[in-house]
């Protein structure tokens, strides 16, 4: 029982802290959603340090989120750009 509140908890914590980036980042929580995944992002940041950050206010959590977001991004485009094409 309490495993499951737990995750209802991480879940509802999931579902505002997306919509709080997406409003600050003025995208639908769908796109915030979608960008976060191909990064990683809610696994490594949103569930991964839900412990810290669910005690923290939402203005933060967003900030951070948008933050990371962006770095991860940035991170994720480097990769792309310093490859080797494949012949």
């Amino acid at each position: 029982m309490e495993e499951t509140t737990n995750e209802r908890n991480k879940i509802h914590f999931a579902v505002m802290a997306i919509e709080a980036g997406s409003k600050k980042m003025n995208i639908s929580p769908m796109e915030m959603y979608q960008r976060l995944e191909k990064v990683n992002l809610l696994q490594r940041l949103v569930w991964g340090c839900y412990d810290v950050m669910h005690t923290q206010s939402l203005q933060h959590v967003a900030d951070d989120l948008v933050e990371a977001l962006h770095n991860w991004e940035e991170r994720e485009r480097n990769k792309q750009n310093n490859e080797c094409p494949t012949l």
